[in-house]
Formats: structure tokens, sequence, C-alpha cells
């Protein structure tokens, strides 16, 4: 029974021929792990992260060509298969009904390496401002507690879904437990920390028509604050001017001497910057927006008092993001 104390074996290289397997391996073994979790009558919890689909692929031979297009096609069939491996596996324990599916990704496509990459019509990939960086699928099943084929608008981060996954397993207070401060007796270590997840539970099951969330902070790699949204509404202070290649990953993001605005919701592809006539016009109507923008950057930055980052990116500085926010203007 996992008690926090596992430790990281080494199984050997990923080679490039492994590659083509790893997938296999992976979820056999944590098939294995649900299986003797039944058996034993203990309840259990399973992240699964394939390596379908992020570069590079290569697939085994016999599943070479099932796509009828080309071999990240065919590593897309093969991640199907797998999923379709842990939900038959509770559909033959019978145990569909008592179990959260959630399936998801961690940042969008990373188009700069098509073919072998995947596509979608937001602007931007991944490692830029860009909601095409930012977007992902999420989906999340479980019978009896949330309504089938539904969909939301809500705004929901990643973060949101382990307080959201520990209140649907009974402790709806672990945000404020954690943040008051907790003893794990198996690791004898004490846990004081602020979480910035929201849970969103009662908007999965119907309970509540919005989210809790209403903001979402665009961090990039050095982090830099290059924008927020909060509600409809993005401002973006630092911008990705790379349209493509690998150059996204190679030049700098270029700070905003006036940010720009995008309604996500008339505009959900930003594409107004390029398109229209009358942006600027539009833009300088709606300065306003930066008022409220403040107060949701100060609030967050005001957690870092009590809790600091314990990881740091190369140029994380908080009184640089203020200053951003403070002096839209100021770079």
């Amino acid at each position: 029974m996992p008690d926090g104390t596992q430790k990281i074996e080494d199984t050997g290289p990923l080679t490039k021929k492994r590659m083509e397997t790893v997938d296999d391996e992976t979820s056999d073994r944590a098939i294995a792990f649900i299986k003797e979790q039944q058996a034993a009558g203990k309840p259990w919890f399973v992240w699964w992260n394939g390596t379908r689909m992020h570069f590079r692929t290569h697939v085994k031979p016999e599943l070479r060509g099932i796509s009828g297009q080309d071999e990240y096609a065919d590593g897309m069939v093969e991640h199907d298969m797998h999923i379709g491996k842990f939900v038959k596996l509770l559909d033959d324990l019978r145990i569909a009904d008592n179990t959260i599916v959630f399936y998801s990704t961690d940042n969008g496509p990373h188009m700069n390496t098509w073919p072998d990459a995947g596509w979608n019509p937001f602007r931007g990939e991944k490692n830029t401002n860009w909601e095409g960086g930012w977007r992902v699928p999420a989906m999340v099943r479980w019978p009896g507690h949330i309504k089938p084929a539904q969909w939301s608008n809500e705004i929901v981060h990643h973060m949101d879904w382990f307080p959201t996954f520990l209140a649907a397993a009974g402790d709806a207070n672990v945000k404020e437990e954690l943040k008051a401060g907790v003893h794990n007796d198996a690791m004898n270590r004490d846990y004081k920390v602020h979480l910035d997840g929201y849970n969103i539970l009662p908007l999965l099951t119907g309970e509540a028509a919005e989210s809790p969330r209403k903001e979402v902070f665009y961090f990039s790699d050095d982090g830099d604050l290059t924008a927020l949204r909060y509600g409809d509404w993005k401002i973006l202070f630092m911008e990705q001017p790379v349209a493509g290649t690998f150059r996204v990953w190679q030049q700098p993001f270029v700070p905003m001497r006036v940010p720009f605005v995008f309604n996500l919701r008339r505009d959900p592809y930003e594409r107004a910057t390029i398109t229209s006539n009358s942006y600027y016009e539009w833009l300088l109507d709606r300065a306003y927006l930066l008022v409220p923008a403040q107060a949701y950057v100060a609030k967050f930055l005001a957690t870092f008092q009590e809790f600091p980052p314990r990881q740091k990116a190369a140029s994380f500085s908080l009184d640089k993001v203020m200053e951003q926010m403070s002096n839209p203007g100021a770079h």
C-alpha cells in the first residue's frame, strides 16, 4: 500500500526501440496495481502518463500504418487503445460506477515538430503566451454524480483537480488544512503549503452553475507573467512574436508597452490584432480592464508573502511582476 515512502527505480534507458513499447510497460503495471488494490479491498489512485503523444513518436512495427496516415497518427490510435485498456478494466472489475475517470493533457500542440505533432485552431503553440499553447481538452466521468454528455465554458485549471478529487473522496477542506499545516505520520514530516487550486466538484455535479475559478495566470518558463485571464478577458503583457518553428523556443518574449486585450468569447483564436481594422480603437476604449487585472495579480502575489516559491525559475521576480502590473508600459 502506498505510504509516501516509495522510491523511483531506474529500469534502464528509454531508447528509440523501447519508446515503441514503453506505454505498454507502464499501462500494464498500472493495471496490475489496480487489480492488486481491488483484490485487497483497498482504495487506489492511478495517474497514468503515457508518452504518447509526446515528441518523438516511435510506433511498434505491428501498428505502423494502422491509421492510414503516418506514424504520428498511428501513435494516436495506439494511445486510444491504451486508454481503452483502463476503461475496459473498470468494466471487467465492475467498478466503473464507483470510479472517477479524468483525461487531459499538459499543454497545447508542439506544432513546430509537425508532422510529428498535433494541431489545433488556436493561435500559437506550446511555450507561447497564446491560447494554442495553453488550452487543452479535458474530460471527466463519474457515473451517478456527473451527468454525462455535458460541456462547459467555465474556466478550469489543472491545479483545480487535486482539491476536487480529494473533495470527491471526502476531504473538501484540504486546501484550508494544508494552509494551516498538517503532519504526515508515515513520513514524519510537517506540511504547510498554499494550494492555488479550487474545488470545482459542485460545478461538475451540477450543484453550482459557475466555476469558483475566475482567473488564470500565464507564466513563461522563466517566471515572467506573460498574460492574465479573468472572465472572458485576457490581458497580454508579453508577446512571443514568432509565429512558429523552433524559434518559439529560441526567441525571448517581448514586453508590451501597452498590453493587448482580448475577449476570448468573441475572439477565441486571438486574431483581432492581426485582422481587425478597428482593434486599436476598441482597445483604447477598454483601458479600464487593467484596474481589476491589478487586483487579481495583487491578491495572487500576496500569497507569496507567507508561502514563497519553493522552486524559483531562472529569472522569477515578484517585484518584476508587480512592476509590470503597476506600470504596464514599463519593461
